[in-house]
C-alpha cells in the first residue's frame, strides 16, 4: 500500500540555516503520526512544507489524496468572510460542491460551538472561536490526511479533549491519516501510532509512541537548562524575562519560593507574570499568576513568589514562564526552570498525588 505522504531527503533553509536536513518521512493510510521535539527542532517547518506553504530546498515529497491542515489559529480564513463562507471556500479547495459543504455545516457549527455566529465575519471571532471553527472545518471535510500543529494547545481543555476523541474515533474509523505535533507527551502517547523525534531539523529517533516519548523525556531531564535568545522567543518583546531562580530546597508541605527578573518598561497595573508547572511529560498541573494574586510591580524589575505550603508530591517538575502586559504576550520561556520536590507531608498527611491549582496558595511581593 502506498503511503499517504512520502518525503525523501527533505531539506529546507530558513534565514541562512538548515531548518530541515536529510529527512525521510512517510505517513501510512489510517496512521496517526506524531512529531515531537524542542522549540526550533523543525516541527512547524516540516508541517508547512508538507502542506505546500514552503518549498523544499532539497529532496522531494509526495502527497496522495486530499490534505487539510490546521497550523495556526485562523489559518486559511479570510477575515472579511463569514464562518459559513469560509467553510464553503475550504470545501471548494478540497473539490467539494457547495451542496456537499451545506450538508456538513450543521455538524461543523455544532462541534465548534459557533452556530449562532456562523454568518458573522470571522474577524469578529475571538481566537478561541477561530480555533474551534478552524479545527471543526478541517476535521469534518472529507480530506484523506489532516495535519495539525500544536494549535490545539491554545484552546480550552474541554475542546482539546473533544478534538482528540474525534480524531481517535471518527478519523480512525474512516481510515484517514493524521500528522500531529504537540508538546504534551500524554496526548502523543494516547493518539499516535508512531512518533518522530526531531532535533535541529534532523531525525533523532523514530518508533513506537511510548519508546520515543520515553527517550525524549529522558533527554529533557538530562539536558542543562538553557534559555533561548530573547530575540528568538515568542511575544511582543517590550518586556523580556532575564531569570527565574528557584530558591532553596522544595519539599512537600513546606514553604517554597522563587524569583522572576525582567527588563523593559511595563505598565504598573498591567504586568502579569504567569508560571505554569508541568510534569516532564508536559501535562500541566497548576498556574501561578501575579496579576490574579493582586500584586502590582510599582516600578520593580523583579518579583518573588512565596508558596506557604507546597502542595506538590515528590518528583521532578518543569516551569514554563510567560510575561503578559495588558493581556498581550510579551515573552515566553518554555522549561525556564526545573525543580525536584523532596518527599514530605501536606497538612500532616502523606501526599501521594499532585494537587490542583485551587490548593496552591500563593503570595507575590
Amino acid at each position: 500500500m502506498s503511503p499517504r505522504i512520502e518525503a525523501v531527503n527533505l531539506g529546507k533553509q530558513l534565514g541562512g540555516r538548515w531548518a530541515l536536513r536529510r529527512l525521510d518521512v512517510h505517513v501510512n493510510e489510517g496512521e496517526v503520526l506524531g512529531i515531537i521535539g524542542a522549540n526550533g527542532a523543525g516541527k512547524s517547518t516540516l508541517l508547512k512544507t508538507l502542506s505546500g506553504l514552503l518549498h523544499p530546498d532539497e529532496g522531494s515529497y509526495r502527497v496522495r489524496g486530499s490534505l487539510a491542515s490546521l497550523l495556526e489559529v485562523g489559518t486559511g480564513f479570510h477575515p472579511d468572510l463569514s464562518g459559513r463562507e469560509n467553510a464553503f471556500l475550504r470545501g471548494a479547495l478540497l473539490g467539494l460542491s457547495r451542496r456537499e459543504v451545506e450538508v456538513l455545516l450543521p455538524r461543523i457549527a455544532e462541534f465548534a460551538g459557533v452556530a449562532d455566529r456562523l454568518d458573522e465575519p470571522v474577524k469578529y471571532y475571538s481566537s478561541g472561536m477561530q480555533l474551534r471553527l478552524g479545527f471543526s472545518v478541517a476535521a469534518h471535510l472529507p480530506a484523506d490526511t489532516l495535519i495539525v500543529d500544536e494549535v490545539l494547545a491554545v484552546g480550552d481543555a474541554a475542546f482539546q479533549a473533544k478534538s482528540l476523541t474525534f480524531l481517535e474515533t471518527s478519523w480512525r474509523a474512516a481510515g484517514r491519516s493524521v500528522v500531529y505535533v504537540a508538546h504534551q507527551l500524554n496526548q502523543v502517547r494516547r493518539l499516535c501510532d508512531r512518533v518522530l523525534w526531531l532535533d535541529h531539523g534532523t531525525l533523532r529517533l523514530e518508533g513506537h509512541a511510548d519508546e520515543v516519548c520515553d527517550a525524549y523525556l529522558a533527554s529533557m531531564l538530562e539536558a542543562p537548562e538553557e534559555w533561548p535568545d530573547a530575540a528568538a522567543r515568542p511575544g511582543l518583546g517590550g518586556v523580556r524575562a532575564t531569570a527565574l531562580h528557584v530558591d532553596g530546597t522544595w519539599s512537600t508541605g513546606s514553604p517554597a519560593q522563587l524569583r522572576v527578573e525582567w527588563t523593559g518598561a511595563a505598565a504598573d497595573t498591567g504586568l502579569d507574570l504567569r508560571i505554569s508547572l508541568e510534569r516532564p511529560d508536559a501535562s500541566a498541573l497548576t498556574l501561578w499568576s501575579s496579576l490574579n494574586s493582586g500584586w502590582m510591580p510599582n516600578g520593580a524589575s523583579c518579583a518573588t513568589l512565596t508558596l506557604p505550603e507546597l502542595a506538590l508530591s515528590s518528583g521532578t517538575y518543569l516551569m514554563h514562564l510567560r510575561v503578559f502586559v495588558d493581556g498581550l504576550l510579551h515573552d515566553e520561556v518554555r522549561n525556564a526552570a526545573r525543580v525536584v520536590v523532596q518527599p514530605g507531608a501536606w497538612q500532616g498527611f502523606d501526599y501521594p498525588t499532585p494537587r490542583p491549582m485551587a490548593l496552591q496558595t500563593q503570595r507575590w511581593s
